[in-house]
């Protein structure tokens, strides 16, 4: 979609990208490989981890959530998976909505091959995806494209060779830390440290 001029944005409003992705197995190494990117470029993705599967309130706490965020980010290539899930394309309702009445957020959307969306959601027709394939490198180049970072981002390949690192030194040691899956709050924190401190030591971030 264009992008916006984000002049009149807050430094942490610019900074924070909500993340929308499903929180699958098969899913783990393009959710490292995507925080990977952002946390490279100086992004800080935000998820829906710490909100509550039940209650009223929830509803109202995503769409805060995303309305916090300048930019958000929308995987739907898992969208045809069964166990159908709708999280996904309906908190990209929600960012759509937030764009339309206000004008203060920009939503882009991943995919796995291209014109799947066409079929899978046609309300969206115009907005052409990012296609990753379902493949890492692929998912950090399209965020790379999403988010210009001040001064120019790292190459694909510097960031893909970070996250190749993470998934094989630091994902299995979040696992025997943690537990076996990475979709909870404190392991999310600790493996954002962790981009950020080799980032910066292999001159990737400042």
């Amino acid at each position: 979609m264009p992008r916006r001029r984000r002049s009149n944005a807050s430094p942490l409003r610019a900074r924070r990208v909500f993340l929308n992705v499903p929180y699958s197995r098969s899913y783990e190494r393009l959710f490292v490989a995507i925080t990977t990117a952002l946390v490279t470029v100086n992004a800080e993705p935000v998820l829906t981890f710490d909100i509550s599967e039940v209650g009223e309130g929830r509803l109202r706490r995503i769409m805060q959530a995303i309305n916090e965020c300048e930019i958000s980010i929308h995987d739907l290539s898992y969208a045809t998976c069964l166990p159908a899930r709708f999280n996904m394309p309906f908190e990209l309702g929600l960012a759509c909505a937030l764009r339309q009445q206000e004008g203060k957020h920009e939503f882009h959307i991943l995919e796995s091959r291209a014109h799947r969306l066409q079929r899978t959601l046609s309300d969206v027709n115009g907005i052409d995806p990012k296609v990753h394939g379902r493949q890492p490198k692929s998912a950090i180049r399209a965020v790379l494209l999403i988010i210009n970072r001040r001064g120019g981002n790292p190459s694909a390949d510097d960031v893909n060779r970070l996250y190749e690192a993470i998934w094989r030194r630091y994902v299995p040691m979040l696992r025997r830390r943690h537990g076996d899956g990475l979709f909870s709050s404190d392991v999310f924190k600790e493996l954002c440290v962790i981009v950020r401190v080799l980032a910066t030591q292999r001159g990737l971030l400042e």
